[in-house]
Protein backbone atom coordinates (compact mmCIF):
# COMPACT_ATOMS: atom_id res chain seq x y z
CA UNK A 1 0.00 0.00 0.00
CA UNK A 2 0.67 3.63 -0.65
CA UNK A 3 1.35 5.49 2.26
CA UNK A 4 -0.69 8.53 1.90
CA UNK A 5 0.78 12.08 1.88
CA UNK A 6 -1.84 14.70 4.27
CA UNK A 7 -0.98 18.30 2.11
CA UNK A 8 -0.76 20.85 4.31
CA UNK A 9 -1.76 24.08 2.40
CA UNK A 10 1.48 27.02 3.33
CA UNK A 11 0.27 30.27 3.06
CA UNK A 12 2.00 32.64 0.48
CA UNK A 13 5.22 34.63 1.21
CA UNK A 14 3.17 37.77 0.27
CA UNK A 15 0.10 36.80 2.64
CA UNK A 16 -0.04 37.35 6.36
CA UNK A 17 -1.40 34.57 8.97
CA UNK A 18 -2.84 35.49 12.13
CA UNK A 19 0.33 34.51 13.62
CA UNK A 20 2.10 36.56 12.06
CA UNK A 21 -0.15 39.62 12.27
CA UNK A 22 0.06 39.08 15.91
CA UNK A 23 4.07 39.22 15.79
CA UNK A 24 3.38 42.29 13.72
CA UNK A 25 1.55 43.75 16.40
CA UNK A 26 4.37 43.35 18.66
CA UNK A 27 6.61 44.29 16.53
CA UNK A 28 5.03 47.66 16.32
CA UNK A 29 5.14 47.40 20.04
CA UNK A 30 8.42 47.11 20.09
CA UNK A 31 9.23 49.94 18.03
CA UNK A 32 7.28 51.95 19.64
CA UNK A 33 8.71 51.11 22.85
CA UNK A 34 12.72 51.25 21.87
CA UNK A 35 12.12 54.43 19.99
CA UNK A 36 9.72 56.15 22.51
CA UNK A 37 12.39 59.21 22.81
CA UNK A 38 11.70 59.64 18.77
CA UNK A 39 8.04 59.11 19.13
CA UNK A 40 7.91 61.43 21.76
CA UNK A 41 10.54 64.50 20.06
CA UNK A 42 7.86 64.30 16.76
CA UNK A 43 4.50 64.68 19.14
CA UNK A 44 6.36 67.80 20.36
CA UNK A 45 7.56 69.42 17.24
CA UNK A 46 3.93 68.42 16.04
CA UNK A 47 2.29 70.58 19.05
CA UNK A 48 4.94 73.37 18.80
CA UNK A 49 3.85 74.08 15.01
CA UNK A 50 0.53 73.90 15.69
CA UNK A 51 0.68 76.47 18.81
CA UNK A 52 2.55 78.91 16.90
CA UNK A 53 0.07 78.35 13.68
CA UNK A 54 -2.34 79.77 16.33
CA UNK A 55 -0.22 82.62 17.29
CA UNK A 56 1.84 83.43 14.40
CA UNK A 57 1.78 81.48 11.28
CA UNK A 58 2.01 77.80 9.65
CA UNK A 59 5.08 78.92 7.50
CA UNK A 60 7.36 76.66 9.67
CA UNK A 61 4.96 73.52 8.93
CA UNK A 62 6.95 72.65 5.92
CA UNK A 63 10.20 71.58 8.49
CA UNK A 64 8.06 69.00 10.09
CA UNK A 65 7.64 67.42 6.61
CA UNK A 66 11.60 67.54 6.08
CA UNK A 67 11.43 65.97 9.68
CA UNK A 68 9.43 63.10 8.71
CA UNK A 69 11.29 62.62 5.28
CA UNK A 70 13.90 61.67 7.47
CA UNK A 71 11.83 59.19 9.78
CA UNK A 72 13.03 55.88 7.82
CA UNK A 73 17.04 57.09 8.09
CA UNK A 74 15.87 58.03 11.85
CA UNK A 75 14.19 55.17 13.15
CA UNK A 76 17.05 52.84 11.19
CA UNK A 77 20.46 54.43 12.23
CA UNK A 78 19.12 53.62 16.03
CA UNK A 79 19.28 49.62 15.52
CA UNK A 80 22.21 47.79 17.22
CA UNK A 81 23.43 44.37 18.26
CA UNK A 82 21.42 44.84 21.53
CA UNK A 83 18.16 45.72 19.62
CA UNK A 84 18.31 43.03 17.59
CA UNK A 85 19.21 40.58 20.23
CA UNK A 86 16.34 41.53 21.90
CA UNK A 87 13.71 41.15 19.22
CA UNK A 88 14.72 37.93 18.78
CA UNK A 89 14.09 36.83 22.74
CA UNK A 90 10.91 37.84 21.92
CA UNK A 91 10.04 35.81 18.93
CA UNK A 92 10.64 38.48 16.21
CA UNK A 93 12.41 37.45 13.11
CA UNK A 94 13.99 40.54 10.75
CA UNK A 95 10.95 40.04 8.55
CA UNK A 96 9.05 41.44 11.56
CA UNK A 97 10.82 43.84 12.43
CA UNK A 98 10.77 45.16 8.78
CA UNK A 99 6.49 45.06 8.54
CA UNK A 100 6.40 46.52 12.43
CA UNK A 101 9.19 49.34 11.02
CA UNK A 102 7.27 50.50 7.88
CA UNK A 103 3.74 50.45 10.14
CA UNK A 104 5.41 53.16 12.71
CA UNK A 105 6.94 55.16 9.69
CA UNK A 106 4.06 55.59 8.32
CA UNK A 107 2.17 56.17 11.13
CA UNK A 108 4.72 59.47 12.14
CA UNK A 109 4.57 60.77 8.72
CA UNK A 110 0.08 60.14 8.98
CA UNK A 111 0.67 62.84 12.45
CA UNK A 112 2.69 65.15 10.57
CA UNK A 113 1.01 65.58 7.82
CA UNK A 114 -2.08 65.84 9.96
CA UNK A 115 -0.64 68.48 11.96
CA UNK A 116 0.71 70.16 8.78
CA UNK A 117 -2.99 70.53 7.66
CA UNK A 118 -4.43 71.11 10.57
CA UNK A 119 -1.92 74.11 10.83
CA UNK A 120 -3.09 75.28 7.33
CA UNK A 121 -6.41 75.20 8.22
CA UNK A 122 -5.99 77.07 11.39
CA UNK A 123 -4.71 79.76 9.39
CA UNK A 124 -7.50 79.82 7.53
CA UNK A 125 -9.96 80.51 10.11
CA UNK A 126 -7.90 83.19 11.52
CA UNK A 127 -8.32 84.73 8.12
CA UNK A 128 -4.32 84.53 7.34
CA UNK A 129 -2.59 83.36 4.12
CA UNK A 130 -1.83 80.11 4.53
CA UNK A 131 1.50 78.12 3.32
CA UNK A 132 -0.64 75.50 2.63
CA UNK A 133 1.16 72.56 4.42
CA UNK A 134 2.86 71.30 0.94
CA UNK A 135 6.18 69.60 0.92
CA UNK A 136 9.36 70.61 0.11
CA UNK A 137 7.47 73.38 -1.55
CA UNK A 138 4.77 75.82 -0.50
CA UNK A 139 1.28 76.28 -2.06
CA UNK A 140 -0.72 79.93 -2.33
CA UNK A 141 -3.63 81.17 -3.36
CA UNK A 142 -5.45 84.38 -4.11
CA UNK A 143 -5.96 85.46 -0.09
CA UNK A 144 -9.63 86.37 -0.99
CA UNK A 145 -10.50 83.54 -2.35
CA UNK A 146 -11.52 79.52 -0.91
CA UNK A 147 -7.86 78.31 0.89
CA UNK A 148 -9.50 74.90 1.59
CA UNK A 149 -8.55 73.64 -1.49
CA UNK A 150 -5.47 75.25 -1.33
CA UNK A 151 -4.52 73.56 2.14
CA UNK A 152 -6.34 70.09 0.52
CA UNK A 153 -3.94 69.96 -2.61
CA UNK A 154 -0.51 70.52 -0.19
CA UNK A 155 -1.44 68.01 2.36
CA UNK A 156 -1.98 65.58 -0.74
CA UNK A 157 1.53 67.09 -2.41
CA UNK A 158 2.99 66.23 1.44
CA UNK A 159 1.76 62.75 1.59
CA UNK A 160 2.93 61.89 -2.23
CA UNK A 161 6.68 63.49 -1.42
CA UNK A 162 7.02 61.42 1.44
CA UNK A 163 5.49 58.22 -0.14
CA UNK A 164 8.26 58.70 -2.94
CA UNK A 165 10.89 59.15 -0.67
CA UNK A 166 9.95 56.02 1.54
CA UNK A 167 10.15 54.11 -1.57
CA UNK A 168 13.51 55.32 -3.15
CA UNK A 169 15.44 55.28 0.47
CA UNK A 170 13.17 53.06 2.86
CA UNK A 171 15.03 49.30 1.97
CA UNK A 172 18.29 50.86 2.87
CA UNK A 173 16.88 51.71 6.42
CA UNK A 174 14.75 48.78 6.53
CA UNK A 175 17.26 45.89 5.96
CA UNK A 176 20.24 47.05 7.14
CA UNK A 177 21.41 50.09 9.57
CA UNK A 178 21.65 52.87 7.50
CA UNK A 179 25.51 55.53 6.92
CA UNK A 180 25.19 59.05 6.98
CA UNK A 181 24.66 59.53 3.33
CA UNK A 182 21.25 58.16 3.44
CA UNK A 183 20.14 61.06 5.46
CA UNK A 184 22.28 62.92 2.62
CA UNK A 185 20.33 60.66 0.26
CA UNK A 186 16.55 61.09 2.07
CA UNK A 187 16.89 64.69 1.67
CA UNK A 188 17.59 65.26 -1.51
CA UNK A 189 15.18 62.54 -2.79
CA UNK A 190 12.87 64.50 -0.67
CA UNK A 191 13.12 67.84 -2.66
CA UNK A 192 13.93 66.00 -5.79
CA UNK A 193 10.68 64.02 -5.93
CA UNK A 194 8.92 67.64 -4.87
CA UNK A 195 9.99 68.94 -8.51
CA UNK A 196 9.43 65.85 -10.72
CA UNK A 197 6.13 65.52 -9.27
CA UNK A 198 5.13 69.38 -9.74
CA UNK A 199 6.25 69.15 -13.04
CA UNK A 200 3.44 66.64 -14.59
CA UNK A 201 1.15 68.89 -12.40
CA UNK A 202 2.19 71.95 -13.80
CA UNK A 203 1.98 70.57 -17.48
CA UNK A 204 -1.59 69.19 -16.47
CA UNK A 205 -2.36 72.91 -16.04
CA UNK A 206 -1.17 74.45 -19.23
CA UNK A 207 -2.93 72.02 -20.98
CA UNK A 208 -6.08 72.86 -19.29
CA UNK A 209 -5.29 76.67 -19.35
CA UNK A 210 -6.35 76.86 -15.65
CA UNK A 211 -4.13 78.69 -13.07
CA UNK A 212 -2.98 75.49 -10.45
CA UNK A 213 -4.19 77.67 -7.49
CA UNK A 214 -6.90 79.52 -8.52
CA UNK A 215 -9.41 78.12 -5.93
CA UNK A 216 -12.15 76.75 -8.35
CA UNK A 217 -11.36 74.72 -10.74
CA UNK A 218 -7.10 73.98 -10.83
CA UNK A 219 -6.77 72.87 -7.45
CA UNK A 220 -9.87 70.37 -7.51
CA UNK A 221 -8.43 68.99 -10.19
CA UNK A 222 -4.90 68.99 -8.77
CA UNK A 223 -6.22 67.44 -5.44
CA UNK A 224 -7.61 64.70 -7.42
CA UNK A 225 -4.51 63.61 -9.55
CA UNK A 226 -2.86 63.78 -6.49
CA UNK A 227 -5.47 61.48 -4.67
CA UNK A 228 -4.48 58.89 -7.43
CA UNK A 229 -0.70 59.16 -7.33
CA UNK A 230 -0.68 58.75 -3.46
CA UNK A 231 -2.97 55.24 -3.43
CA UNK A 232 -0.34 54.29 -6.26
CA UNK A 233 2.26 55.20 -4.17
CA UNK A 234 0.63 53.41 -1.36
CA UNK A 235 0.44 50.49 -3.17
CA UNK A 236 3.88 50.57 -4.63
CA UNK A 237 5.43 51.04 -0.76
CA UNK A 238 3.68 48.09 0.01
CA UNK A 239 5.32 45.98 -2.74
CA UNK A 240 8.52 46.83 -1.93
CA UNK A 241 8.01 46.32 1.41
CA UNK A 242 7.17 42.47 0.23
CA UNK A 243 10.37 42.74 -1.82
CA UNK A 244 12.67 44.22 1.35
CA UNK A 245 11.22 41.10 3.11
CA UNK A 246 11.59 38.77 0.78
CA UNK A 247 15.42 40.08 0.00
CA UNK A 248 16.12 39.35 3.95
CA UNK A 249 14.79 35.56 3.86
CA UNK A 250 16.97 34.71 0.65
CA UNK A 251 20.16 36.48 2.78
CA UNK A 252 19.02 34.31 5.75
CA UNK A 253 18.52 31.04 3.41
CA UNK A 254 22.14 31.83 1.45
CA UNK A 255 23.91 32.38 5.35
CA UNK A 256 22.29 29.15 7.00
CA UNK A 257 23.42 26.88 4.16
Amino acid sequence: MTPTRTHHPTASPTEVSPAEERRVGLAVRTELRLNAGRVATTLIACAAVLLWASISTDRFAGVLTLWAALAWYRYGRADTIERDELRASLGLSRADRVRGRVVVVLAEQAAVILTVAASAAVSVLLGRETAGGAAPFSFSGDPSGSQLWIVLAGTLFSTVVLLATGMAVGGDCTRRRPGRSVAVLSVLTYFVAGVLLSIPLLLMMIVLNVDPWDGTLGTPVTAAVLVVAALLLLLGLRARTRRWIRELDSTSRAVTR
